[in-house]
């Protein structure tokens, strides 16, 4: 399998959510940290495939 440069891929931002108020709504509060999640377990995923490419290529190199 020839290696093929793909460059960096484009992360998500994440951010630590924090209640900024009493007056906050508890809901806006779940929505924000739910999407967090699911751009960090996106970026994990994006760098697990990358480590995977490089296994494969360093593997074929051998």
């Amino acid at each position: 399998m020839a290696f093929e440069k793909t460059g960096m891929q484009a992360l998500f931002p994440v951010y630590f959510s924090r209640k900024a108020s009493e007056s906050a709504s508890q809901e806006d509060f779940d929505i924000a940290v739910a999407q967090n999640e699911g751009n960090l377990n996106q970026n994990l995923e994006t760098l697990y495939q990358k480590l995977l490419d490089l296994e494969d290529y360093l593997t074929a190199a051998e």
